[in-house]
């Protein structure tokens, strides 16, 4: 069973990311009263509890600390730390993961006894990893607490999958296909004739390098492209292209182009590019359907039982 992912975020980029808060889609979740200290949240009458939300923190927490030091955590992301970050992250998966519930007894989607009986075994996989790293006892984490969590999740993921399960049609392998171009870009100063006269060179052999040094423009760029990495009319010509072709002059406000194309569809560069453009549609949707419902349901956080837990501590 899957869990909502965690991408790795290497070191050398921390610095230049901007953190962004995760719970925009629960703005409008109205606010109550006081909780017992065990339970982190709850939605209507779904509660989650603290241990679950640790359990899943410790996860997360030794997803990465394979690899990184304990300075780790306290790297910047934009205007948080990395471990706040990840708290952000998690907290917002648990206020999910909890609505999940709720959304799928109102779209009438169950878990049935062979999805249960996997959700028990992965959760007992998954509680027995982590009793040999930490002290479960000191949080009240128990193999309920993991298979809570992890039926949890199930419900998420069968939402998630519901609500997206047509997604397929709406995006077409011509969207998300990459392609290879070695093109230049000559100044709009340039006659068109001019242009012309250096595409006629090179379409007789002469190499990019070659005529660009000549006519003294800009060397020949080679790039991997995806859609929307530039202006509309190159694209246009761009996708266009059959391996080793050469297009006619491509004229924007910016300068003038000749593109050749390399490799007309980049096999497992486009197949990654269309699972990437899959899965954030996935997630838009989700989101969307999650904001709506958040607008008709109440909410009581336990903000002084969450702010007491740091992530490096565990």
């Amino acid at each position: 069973m899957s869990m909502i992912k965690f991408k790795r975020i290497p070191a050398m980029i921390l610095a230049v990311l901007t953190a962004v808060l995760m719970l925009s889609a629960c703005t409008e979740i109205r606010l109550a009263g006081p909780m017992s200290s065990k339970t982190l949240l709850t939605i209507n009458d779904e509660p989650c509890s603290v241990a679950e939300a640790i359990f899943r923190l410790m996860e997360v927490r030794d997803y990465y600390k394979a690899d990184e030091d304990d300075m780790f955590w306290y790297r910047a992301i934009g205007d948080i730390t990395f471990d706040e970050y990840i708290k952000d992250s998690v907290k917002d998966e648990m206020l999910k993961i909890t609505a999940s519930v709720l959304m799928s007894d109102e779209m009438a989607l169950y878990i049935t006894e062979e999805e249960q009986n996997q959700i028990i075994s992965d959760a007992t996989e998954a509680y027995t990893g982590l009793s040999d790293h930490y002290d479960q006892a000191k949080y009240g984490i128990t193999l309920d607490t993991a298979i809570d969590l992890y039926t949890k999740q199930a419900y998420y993921n069968k939402v998630f999958n519901k609500l997206s399960e047509n997604i397929n049609l709406e995006i077409s392998e011509a969207d998300t296909k990459v392609i290879e171009v070695n093109y230049v870009e000559i100044p709009v100063s340039v006659s068109i004739n001019e242009a012309e006269d250096f595409r006629k060179e090179v379409k007789n052999g002469t190499s990019f390098q070659t005529a660009c040094e000549r006519y003294g423009w800009e060397p020949v760029m080679n790039r991997v492209l995806m859609k929307g990495m530039m202006p509309e009319s190159f694209e246009y010509i761009a996708y266009a292209l059959t391996d080793g072709e050469l297009s006619e002059i491509v004229e924007t406000t910016e300068c003038l182009y000749v593109i050749q194309c390399i490799e007309d569809y980049m096999i497992s560069e486009s197949v990654a590019n269309n699972n990437q453009v899959m899965s954030a549609a996935r997630k838009a949707l989700f989101d969307e359907h999650y904001s709506k419902f958040a607008e008709g349901v109440l909410l009581r956080f336990n903000d002084s039982a969450w702010d007491e837990i740091s992530v490096p501590e565990l």
